[in-house]
């Protein structure tokens, strides 16, 4: 039976779920029309024997609100903060891509932006597949690509799409196959990539921010370190890069500050594990976090960062600006944040809340670096 028929068994409204990161935009809702057709979909095929892998759910509401006994990928932290506090009992078992070997039988997935990480999706699902598995991935059908069915037909024999409702859809995804025909273990799993720069090489899993290419507002911020014009004698024992990626900002800092100690935390397991590829561990601790609530106050004397403001598809700026506020906790007295972002988001006009000394060293058409005292 296809999704967009009415079911008596309809599914529950989004309840008292709540976004996390929170947001004072009340247009952003918790659920979605794909959503609620991954919903549907789940009333009419899972069992209360089912334990169904849900990937992508953003804050929760549509593993908390399944049939059966679901398992939740976590593949971004605050993803499964969200989930944590929506939980009102015990929180559901989870997997990530680079460890969740179990035979699955039904996935229910919301589709993300990158293309690359939808691939790194259906890789692990072809490779933990149970014979008869079927997948429903929903998604609004404004975001619509063909390049989403091409990548699907690498992995899925047959792929169907539903009716649209609400002006959403979903892909109805069987008869995995793994592309090569080699199964590997899970460790081995996630297509990974090499990028180059400062003749130097950083290897990165699929989906991580900024494709094939070093992200150019990072570029941007490397390129420009001398004009930040920082006192000629200071040097810094500890380093923190926020929204790490794989790891370039803080391998390059490491190479200057030969004295230094990097930690390096992202919110995107894939950007965690390819900085733990890049980074030198005798120098570096990778951290899979998003709030840095647990990094002692006054411990780094540089924080530098390249602010997310892109999740999925919405723009929001409110998680750089509590990032910005948590760096001034961070940073020890006379210490530095660095911050390099699109000019159009105007940092500046919030980094004066918290630092006293807020300086533009440089700027070109479309990114701005900010250096800010302690």
């Amino acid at each position: 039976m296809m999704p967009h028929a009415k079911s008596p068994d309809r599914p529950p409204a989004a309840g008292n779920f709540a976004r996390y990161p929170p947001t004072t935009d009340r247009s952003l809702r918790v659920m979605s029309a794909a959503d609620e057709l991954l919903l549907e979909w789940g009333a009419q095929q899972l069992t209360a024997e089912d334990q169904p892998l849900v990937i992508h759910d953003r804050f929760g509401a549509v593993t908390l609100s399944l049939p059966g006994h679901p398992v939740f990928l976590s593949s971004f932290h605050s993803q499964e903060e969200a989930l944590r506090r929506n939980a009102s009992s015990a929180m559901p078992r989870l997997a990530t891509v680079f460890d969740h070997s179990v035979d699955v039988r039904h996935a229910v997935m919301r589709v993300p932006k990158s293309l690359e990480l939808w691939e790194v999706y259906l890789a692990t699902l072809a490779h933990a597949a149970a014979p008869d598995l079927q997948v429903a991935a929903g998604f609004m059908t404004k975001y619509f690509t063909p390049r989403l069915l091409e990548v699907a037909g690498k992995y899925a024999g047959t792929v169907r799409q539903s009716r649209a409702r609400k002006k959403a859809r979903l892909l109805m995804l069987s008869d995995f196959i793994v592309p090569d025909g080699s199964v590997r273990p899970p460790s081995a799993r996630v297509p990974c990539k090499s990028l180059g720069y400062a003749s130097r090489v950083y290897r990165q899993y699929y989906g991580v921010f900024s494709g094939d290419h070093i992200d150019y507002a990072t570029q941007f911020l490397l390129e420009q370190w001398e004009a930040l014009a920082l006192p000629a004698q200071w040097s810094p024992a500890r380093v923190l890069d926020i929204g790490c990626g794989n790891g370039i900002i803080g391998g390059e800092l490491l190479v200057r500050y030969a004295g230094a100690d990097l930690t390096a935390t992202d919110d995107a397991l894939l950007a965690v594990e390819s900085a733990r590829l890049n980074l030198p561990t005798d120098r570096a601790t990778v951290l899979y976090d998003h709030s840095l609530v647990d990094i002692p106050s006054s411990s780094h004397d540089l924080v530098v960062t390249n602010p997310p403001f892109h999740f999925g598809h919405e723009n929001n700026i409110e998680v750089s600006l509590e990032l910005f506020r948590q760096a001034h906790r961070i940073l020890s007295p006379g210490g530095y944040l660095v911050v390099v972002a699109n000019r159009h988001l105007n940092y500046g006009s919030h980094l004066v809340k918290w630092f006293a000394e807020v300086g533009e060293p440089a700027v070109n058409d479309k990114y701005v670096v900010y250096r800010c005292r302690h």
